[in-house]
């Protein structure tokens, strides 16, 4: 199969497949909350109907799509860094990342858990009454998983401006002749037959050393993990060839990541898995299980970037609409989820039909949501991250020259 890009993009052209994937990333992950609503470890709220079945599809999902938001966003660092100096850099992603989580911990984080407290009988009084209990209940604390519990779903956003700060010198280093020489030769190295697991290895050796003592979902395991394939998107970005290797070894890709998820099933059937995963003792199988991992997040991961360069690689009217609209999406699609989900888990019907009705409603109520009181306001628009919009140039009208002669004036 010959490759489908042979060079990196000329300066200034844009890979219209990364939108599409980020598109397809968080529309992903909004059926995955809607599926959490029904699967076993959901709690919040009560009452629901559940089925452990579905936890296997959340699980496959989040083992690797949240680390795709986070290699899309090093390869939008690559572009970004090439006409912005690192000041600028920061500056933007504040803006774009930090605002917007203070924002929806302010505004929505507060509903939600008000719902959440009442699905659970844990609070009695109304939402005024609610809002001063929720802040002065926050516990900070030095394990990152707190930030999730106060800002629920809005994590990501934080977590994202921490990687991309810690990660900017390491970043400027990679751009430097030493730090270009580096990806020289790593990309020589991907381009050959199976070269590309060597990105797995650091992630392996994060997993088994970190996940022992900090378990859990995005706990210090996951942020360091996340950190490391942040820098892989900035370097995946940084010479054509790693996008060529994708391309040839795609098939490899896919074939490992089906056998790794069908190993990790057969392991979570016989009951293995829960041990592996939940005791953390440094043991033959937790070692195995947190290399499998790996290798299953990458896999997937860069057979998912083949996709995107496959079948994604055009723009329209609908994507750019979706692109613009992923940030303000993401940030207000789970509040609306959790406010469908409550006044109707107490419904007398299948769960599909259920599921269905959820996921319809919720996808209709925050696109209407965005494009009403977000896309057209520019306060709402810098609350959400998002560019103001530009007001329309008025048009130009050219004077006569000096010598001319004017025009009669009209008779009415």
């Amino acid at each position: 199969m010959q490759p489908l890009i042979h060079e990196g993009p000329i300066h200034g052209e844009r890979l219209h497949y990364l939108d599409g994937l980020r598109v397809l990333a968080v529309l992903g992950v909004f059926y995955a909350h809607a599926a959490n609503i029904f699967d076993l470890f959901y709690w919040h709220i009560n009452g629901v109907e559940q089925n452990g079945n579905l936890i296997v599809l959340v699980v496959f999902g989040t083992e690797w799509g949240m680390s795709l938001f986070f290699v899309l966003a090093g390869a939008g660092a690559w572009f970004a860094l090439q006409s912005r100096t690192s000041g600028q850099f920061i500056s933007e992603r504040f803006k774009r990342l930090i605002i917007p989580c203070i924002a929806g911990t302010i505004l929505l984080s507060p509903f939600e858990a008000y719902l959440i407290a009442l699905s659970h009988s844990l609070f009695k009084g109304n939402l005024l009454q609610f809002y001063p209990y929720f802040f002065t209940n926050i516990q900070i604390s030095w394990n990152p998983q707190w930030i999730g519990t106060v800002s629920f779903h809005l994590w990501f956003l934080a977590f994202l401006f921490f990687i991309s700060i810690l990660a900017l010198p390491v970043l400027l280093y990679l751009k430097r002749k030493r730090g270009l020489s580096f990806i020289t030769k790593l990309a020589a190295i991907c381009d050959r037959p199976a070269g590309f697991f060597v990105f797995a290895l650091p992630i392996a050796l994060i997993q088994i050393a970190l996940r022992a003592s900090f378990p859990g979902y995005q706990n210090w395991g996951d942020f360091f993990v996340w950190l490391f394939i942040f820098i892989y998107g900035f370097i995946l970005y940084a010479d054509p060839r790693f996008q060529s290797a994708i391309q040839k070894q795609w098939m490899l890709m896919l074939f490992i990541g089906v056998t790794s998820l069908l190993v990790m099933l057969g392991a979570y059937i016989s009951g293995v898995l829960s041990s592996w995963d939940t005791i953390s003792n440094f043991s033959v199988g937790y070692v195995l299980y947190q290399l499998l991992r790996s290798i299953f997040t990458w896999s997937w991961m860069v057979f998912a970037l083949y996709f995107g360069m496959r079948f994604l690689n055009f723009s329209n009217r609908i994507i750019d609409y979706c692109n613009e609209a992923v940030l303000p999406f993401y940030i207000l699609h789970y509040p609306v989820i959790v406010v469908i989900a409550f006044f109707t888990f107490s419904w007398d019907i299948n769960m599909g039909v259920k599921f269905l009705i959820v996921t319809t409603a919720a996808l209709i109520t925050t696109l209407v949501l965005y494009d009403l009181f977000i896309r057209r306001i520019n306060v709402s628009r810098w609350l959400f991250g998002m560019k103001p919009l530009h007001a329309p140039q008025p048009e130009q009208v050219q004077e006569p020259p000096l010598n001319s002669t004017p025009s009669p004036p009209l008779r009415l």
